[in-house]
């Protein structure tokens, strides 16, 4: 059985934002470190609006990726967190709540950055249809 190979970064940065969309995050933006930092080389970041939604979008973001070999060096995010963080070593993905972000400013720290704002609808969410014997089972309710 082979061994499947974690992603390369700018894939992990991609399924980061699609998943991060799915579970609709807004505002997010990368940014490019990439000689500007020792300690990672992008940074994802996204806003959600309530504890249970910014819950959801990172372990979305971490089943995504785990289900590609990548699984996070890190996490930190606990009951009632206004922030949590998931960290791949090249690739550092930040989801704050709408304060939280307004406070710490990572765009602003950041300046320098080369950015990209993301949009949703580069990053369209899967439909999902009902077939036949889904159908069929819901009759048996």
């Amino acid at each position: 059985m082979s061994e499947q190979k974690s992603l390369p970064e700018d894939a992990l940065v991609e399924v980061a934002v699609k998943e991060l969309f799915n579970r609709k995050a807004t505002d997010v933006t990368v940014l490019d470190l990439r000689g500007l930092s020792n300690l990672t080389e992008w940074i994802v970041i996204a806003t959600c609006q309530s504890e249970v939604q910014l819950s959801s979008a990172l372990g979305g973001v971490r089943r995504a990726l785990r289900n590609q070999a990548t699984p996070a060096l890190g996490a930190e995010a606990g009951p009632k967190a206004r922030w949590g963080v998931l960290d791949y070593g090249t690739v550092i993905v930040h989801v704050f709540m709408q304060e939280a972000r307004e406070f710490y400013q990572l765009e602003r720290l950041w300046r320098d950055a080369p950015r990209r704002e993301c949009l949703a609808e580069d990053y369209p969410t899967p439909v999902y249809e009902a077939t036949e014997s889904f159908e069929a089972e819901e009759d048996q309710w």
